[in-house]
């Protein structure tokens, strides 16, 4: 059963107080077309129907298949697990049910401001509706904390969510950030400036800004981490393809997943934040994205 969290038990132990999640929670509200979270409605600018779930568990799987499988780069094995675990903005819980199934001794939290995750999951699972950039309710106990891809969530990554998974971490914890640059990048300088994709991500970046959620993300995680206490950090790039140019074939089929991931969120990425912010009308929104 998904759960709206409240606290941590008068004892500070691993059982939660938490009650049955609302209707009103569970009821989204529509817009655009798309429907969006109504718990702490319009703090996140991308909607959360069955459309945008689909692409989430494709996009999730594409980065699986870049990591070569592996769910996390912090240094634990099966000999030695987790024994607490938060996953922040789960959304469809894909993740923390796939880390569940492979450290079945340790417990997982997802949160996330949707109930997109399903309703049966491994016993050692479990989700919470809740808005992490607010103050956490846990006590200082896990041993890894992670984020994937929640470019566009928060005002300030570094201290809504870096500084206190620091101070919820016990010592010897880890935090893993698993996120993406959102502007295209080319090795050998041959992007023009007129490139479709860089024009919208230019575009995406400026509307976010003004939303007080920015995008640029990537390049900061390390120093962020860094300015919070984190020690012994560890950065790993991946490089994918947009398309199915590249010459060796795993980055070609990596590549056209991705590009048709990125297509098919298109409106997802677009509609709130340039309706909202840039101004722009829905027709004036699709045709845009049709053009890339």
């Amino acid at each position: 059963m998904l759960t709206v969290l409240k606290k941590p038990n008068h004892r500070g132990d691993d059982v939660y107080d938490s009650e049955s999640l609302s209707e009103s929670i569970a009821t989204s509200y529509k817009e655009f077309g798309r429907t969006y979270h109504s718990y702490r409605a319009g703090s996140y600018h991308y909607p959360n129907d069955p459309t945008e779930a689909e692409r989430l568990d494709e996009q999730y799987e594409i980065l699986k298949e870049m990591m070569d499988g592996r769910l996390h780069f912090a240094p634990f094995s099966k000999a030695k697990p987790p024994s607490k675990v938060l996953d922040i903005a789960t959304g469809t819980g894909s993740w923390a049910i796939d880390f569940g199934d492979e450290y079945p001794e340790a417990e997982i939290i997802g949160t996330d401001l949707s109930p997109l995750q399903p309703a049966f999951v491994p016993p050692n699972v479990r989700f919470f509706i809740e808005d992490s950039a607010e103050d956490w309710d846990y006590p200082p106990e896990f041993d890894y904390i992670h984020t994937r891809i929640t470019v566009g969530s928060w005002s300030d990554m570094k201290t809504q969510i870096m500084q206190r998974a620091f101070d919820h971490l016990r010592p010897g914890g880890w935090l893993e950030c698993q996120e993406v640059d959102v502007m295209p990048f080319c090795d050998d300088g041959t992007m023009p400036c007129d490139f479709g994709w860089l024009k919208w991500s230019q575009e995406l970046m400026v509307a976010s800004e003004r939303a007080g959620k920015p995008l640029k993300v990537g390049d900061n995680i390390r120093q962020w981490m860094e300015a919070v206490g984190f020690v012994n950090v560890r950065e790993a790039v991946i490089k994918v393809p947009i398309g199915g140019w590249a010459k060796d074939r795993r980055l070609r089929h990596l590549g056209m997943l991705w590009q048709w991931n990125l297509m098919s969120g298109l409106s997802a990425f677009s509609l709130g934040l340039f309706n909202r912010f840039l101004g722009r009308t829905v027709e004036d929104i699709q045709v845009s994205g049709s053009t890339l």
